[in-house]
């Protein structure tokens, strides 16, 4: 019996619960901020850190360590998944004078712009700054898309683009294919409205390029210290295990971002914490 057969004869709910077993294992990158504290932070020691704790790839910040880390990335068989650049709106030159030359140089690699965006003008949040993000982030994303590089905006407490409804808004409005949000889970638990969290991941899916997520606590989580709302991944009572199965419900399958920061101890074992904890959501939720 040949194999087309052979499946014609298999019921298609048994069909269908095979495929969305199979279609929910997203590539796992680290935040820079978790190698902070590695016993060494050389370039080698970093690469073979993240690939020996289970990563599929790493975040990087700014363009600094970039020309040292490539090469090592690539020798451990790791992508750079994301560079986080700042954007100020004010300036005269609004972001790192040397980000184009970089975002050629990484040509077709997969690699994501998430940016963190800046106002002296204008509150957090406040649409009346539009005008002038678009304006940057819509040059910098004509230019990015010759080289198959996307842009995604990065909600962070207390910056002008704080939640995820702010970047969906202004990728709407920029209206350009490779120009979306990240859903950022600690920043939304301190500054959104925790208890629409399927909603506004529902809103954001058609512009959803990334997620990061981590341990935190549940609670009134706008009063939290970041010490709770960033944790490891398993530690903390909120469920984040709900946050990934909202995420495969809805079709995502972009990468997701572990977010490290000021998490106390070695990183040497708490990203092997982290990845045993992800890879245990993984099953959970794939069977």
């Amino acid at each position: 019996m040949n194999r087309f057969k052979f499946f014609l004869l298999i019921p298609a709910f048994i069909l269908c619960n095979f495929v969305s077993a199979q279609n929910f294992n997203p590539p796992f990158f680290v935040f820079e901020d978790g190698l902070w504290n590695a016993k060494s932070d050389s370039p080698e020691y970093w690469a073979d850190l993240v690939k020996t704790s289970g990563f599929d790839g790493v975040e990087l910040i700014g363009l600094d360590k970039l020309d040292g880390m490539m090469p090592e990335l690539k020798r451990n068989d790791l992508r750079l998944f994301t560079l986080y650049i700042q954007i100020d709106l004010e300036k005269e030159q609004p972001y790192d004078i040397r980000l184009k030359d970089y975002i050629e140089k990484l040509k077709n690699t997969g690699l994501h712009l998430w940016v963190h965006v800046h106002s002296e003008k204008y509150s957090p949040s406040d649409s009346a700054g539009d005008a002038k993000c678009i304006e940057i982030v819509g040059d910098l994303a004509d230019y990015a898309q010759k080289y198959g590089v996307k842009i995604a905006f990065y909600p962070h407490a207390d910056f002008w683009v704080e939640k995820v409804d702010d970047g969906v808004r202004l990728a709407k409005k920029i209206n350009q294919t490779n120009v979306g949000t990240v859903f950022n889970l600690c920043h939304f638990l301190k500054k959104d409205e925790p208890e629409k969290l399927e909603q506004k991941l529902k809103n954001a899916m058609p512009y959803l390029f990334l997620v990061s997520i981590n341990g935190a606590d549940k609670g009134d989580t706008h009063q939290m210290g970041w010490d709770r709302l960033i944790q490891p991944l398993g530690r903390g009572n909120y469920d984040v295990l709900n946050v990934l199965k909202i995420l495969k419900e809805s079709g995502y399958k972009n990468p997701i971002g572990l977010q490290c920061y000021n998490i106390k101890g070695q990183p040497e074992d708490f990203l092997k914490e982290s990845v045993t904890t992800w890879k245990k959501y993984i099953s959970q939720i794939n069977q």
